[in-house]
Order: structure tokens, then sequence, then C-alpha cells
């Protein structure tokens, strides 16, 4: 909540003049863009022009922004359309590298390993293969509330303001991916058991 305040106090000074909060906010909300640029079109190359673009849009748009959602949810928002444009666009469905998400997620649980082993190691690069294929498989709408939730912690609420879906739609959509999902790994995991 704390850092929501803060991020209204950046719009308000952007609105009265002062640049310097635009680029705090862009300083703030980069990475994250960036990231959901290459999960959701899995193209190194498109980041940077697509993540301008964002901001772009966000600078157009800052000054009719309504104080109804988190300004990360609002720009995740733009981001996603931006995304889905692009899609629609290229009419493009590739596999994903999920290099950026399974980051995150790493190293959490590095840090919660006292010892990693070379095999341990192996392991979890076979299965983040393994994962990042399965991921790759799903419709780009499915794909996305799972990124969405289980990798950028987005709430049920933040996923369908970002989306512009509702909240029942969004549980909707992560079942049917998480069952899609499920049974995609299986066999991997039944293997390992």
């Amino acid at each position: 909540m704390e850092h929501q305040v803060d991020d209204f106090k950046l719009i308000e000074a952007f609105r009265n003049g002062d640049q310097k909060a635009f680029e705090e906010i862009v300083r703030r909300y980069h990475r994250q863009v960036a990231n959901i640029i290459y999960l959701t079109l899995g193209n190194r190359e498109e980041v940077d022009d697509l993540s301008q673009e964002v901001f772009v849009r966000v600078f157009r748009s800052l000054e009719r922004f309504a104080y109804d959602s988190s300004l990360y949810s609002w720009i995740y928002r733009i981001a996603v359309n931006l995304c889905i444009d692009e899609i629609r666009r290229k009419k493009i469905r590739k596999l994903i590298p999920l290099d950026f998400l399974t980051e995150k997620k790493l190293e959490g649980e590095k840090k919660s390993k006292v010892i990693v082993t070379a095999s341990d190691e192996l392991l979890q690069k076979e299965k983040e293969e393994v994962i990042r294929g399965a991921l790759g498989k799903l419709s780009p709408l499915h794909r996305t509330v799972i990124l969405l939730r289980e990798y950028q912690d987005l709430s049920y609420g933040e996923i369908a303001k970002t989306l512009r879906i509702s909240q029942q739609a969004v549980k909707s959509r992560i079942f049917r991916a998480r069952e899609e999902l499920r049974e995609l790994l299986k066999d991997y995991f039944q293997e390992r058991t």
C-alpha cells in the first residue's frame, strides 16, 4: 500500500510538470515491462522497442490515470495490450523461452538450499526446460494468466484489471491452464516418482 501511495505521489508530481517523476516511474517499472514483453512474445530483439512504446503510451495517458487501480496494474495492462496487438499483427504463436521467468523462482530456491550439488542443478535445468516447453504449448490467453499469477505474483483482481476481464474469467482461465499444464507434464513427473 505504501508503494502505491508513493506511485500516486509520482503521478501528481508528473502532472505538475516534474519530468524527474516520470523518469522514476520508468526506472521503477522498466524491468517488469521488459519481462512481460519477453515472456509473452519470446523475442529479445523486440523488448527494447516495445518497452519504449509502452512508456510512450504511459507518458501520453498518465494525465487520464483514474486512481482506480495500482500504477503497476495499469502499466501492466498497457504492456499486455501492446503484446496482444503485436501478436495479432504478426499472428505469431511461438514456444516461449522463459529465462526471466525462472530467474526469480530460482533465486528463491537457491537461497533456501544450503547445499546445491551439480546433479541438483542439472535436474533443475532439465525441469525448467520441460516446464518452459509445456508453457510454450499453452494458448496465449492461458499462458498470459499463468505468467501473471505464478511468476509475477499478481492477485486475481490485478489480473482481471490488467486483462480487462472478470475475476471469474481469470479463475477459469487459470484453472484450465493448470489442468493443461498438469496434462502436459504428467509423464515427466511420473518418471521421477
